[in-house]
């Protein structure tokens, strides 16, 4: 089963976004999607942005946005 079988279509999925330094790092319903570092996003500071690229009538919704400040002794955990 590939990454695909992670997004449940139809219904509401949860996506996690876990941003240290210059990395970030996403999971799908619990699925580590993808981990890639950006010296531009380690110097970026105040804001954030939700996009989703366009690909076959896909339709987006965001709900129940929360953020979380991690402290040191969160910054291992992987959701």
């Amino acid at each position: 089963m590939g990454k695909d079988s992670s997004l449940i279509m139809g219904d509401w999925n949860k996506l996690t976004v876990k941003v240290q330094d210059e990395t970030v790092t996403t999971w799908l319903n619990g699925t580590k999607m993808i981990s890639y570092t950006d010296k531009k996003i380690g110097e970026a500071n105040g804001r954030i942005a939700l996009q989703i690229h366009d690909g076959g009538g896909i339709k987006v919704k965001w709900r129940n946005i929360k953020l979380q400040k991690l402290d040191s002794s969160d910054l291992d955990i992987n959701f």
